[in-house]
């Protein structure tokens, strides 16, 4: 991968947490919570991930991921405790559901845009660093998901007639996107073993090892948060 690529990549994918931080603050303040307190909170979100994708990148540097497994090792170091850390503490916390009263669905979906960062799997695919198949159902998968997200939440904050059907369909479509991916990456680590050769390991090394560690668990859970504001703001 060329040096301007992974120098666009890193500051890119750190400043996407801002698109999850910005809104909880906003929540925050929505719930009448102080300025100080809901700043706190948006700096405790940037510092958890910031630990996160550290620890996922000093695994992946000391070359703890580079090792064909089913499940990937990555999976089961990185995407599994992140996935328990958001679905079975955050989202039962007293914090967590006094911040999803108070935030806007659309707000919400808007958060998905981030995810054109899908981009970066196209170009590990034009180096010939992932398979076809992967990069185009990532890659694709996520631009299109990101692209829709913006005018799905324009259509949900104007109260437009179908728009939660709308919101339900984008949410589906996204969520789908994210375990279609995971289903390929097992499929392929299973292929690689069988073949005996050891390939397509660029998701492994810093610093796109940030994309497995970050985004399956954390974009799954905020497509449950979404389904969880819909069942909310069910009777408005």
């Amino acid at each position: 991968m060329p040096i301007w690529a992974i120098v666009l990549f890193i500051p890119g994918f750190l400043y996407s947490i801002s698109f999850i931080a910005n809104p909880a603050k906003q929540a925050a303040l929505n719930a009448g919570m102080t300025l100080q307190k809901s700043r706190n909170i948006q700096m405790g979100i940037f510092a958890f991930y910031i630990i996160y994708l550290a620890y996922a990148s000093i695994l992946s540097l000391n070359g703890v991921f580079y090792v064909v497994s089913v499940p990937p090792k990555v999976t089961i170091f990185t995407s599994l405790p992140l996935a328990i850390i958001l679905f079975v503490i955050v989202g039962n916390t007293s914090l967590f559901k006094k911040l999803l009263q108070s935030i806007s669905l659309e707000s919400l979906i808007a958060m998905h845009v981030f995810r054109v960062l899908g981009v970066f799997f196209i170009l590990l695919y034009y180096y010939h660093l992932l398979p076809m198949a992967f990069s185009f159902s990532a890659g694709f998968g996520d631009i299109t998901v990101a692209l829709l997200a913006l005018p799905v939440a324009k259509m949900v904050a104007k109260g437009k007639p179908g728009n939660r059907v709308v919101a339900y369909a984008w949410n589906i479509l996204g969520a789908l996107d994210i375990i279609t991916l995971l289903t390929i990456a097992v499929i392929t680590s299973a292929a690689t073993i069988n073949s005996g050769e050891l390939k397509d390991m660029e998701m492994t090394t810093f610093p796109f090892v940030w994309f497995p560690a970050f985004a399956p668990a954390t974009v799954l859970f905020l497509h449950a948060t979404i389904f969880r504001k819909l069942q909310q703001t069910k009777a408005k």
